[in-house]
């Protein structure tokens, strides 16, 4: 644990012991915190389900394969839109693996 991350958990140790609630959500810091993090779970959400609807694509065009998702997470990752096109116009499984 950090010094900081100590001192802070002092602090709320001793707010308590004196009857005093500590809600860190009710703070600025806290809801900064708390942003920092929704927006970071909302990236990742969505990231997530981009890589579904691409592998979902890619079995549907080229059936199940070994490596499926992989492939889905790179095409993503590259150009969701560009690549997507690609597999809904029938490109080959091949051009996608060199995308």
């Amino acid at each position: 644990m950090l010094a900081g991350d100590d001192v802070a958990a002092q602090v709320v140790t001793s707010l308590k012991g004196r009857g005093m609630v500590f809600r860190l959500e009710t703070t600025e810091v806290g809801q900064e915190i708390a942003n920092k993090y929704l927006q970071k779970g909302l990236e990742q959400g969505l990231e997530r389900g981009l890589v579904r609807s691409m592998t979902l694509l890619l079995k549907a065009r080229h059936g199940d394969f070994d490596g499926v998702e992989e492939l889905a997470a790179a095409l993503v990752a590259d150009d969701y839109e560009a690549n997507l096109a690609k597999v809904v116009n029938g490109a080959a499984l091949e051009d996608l693996r060199r995308s």
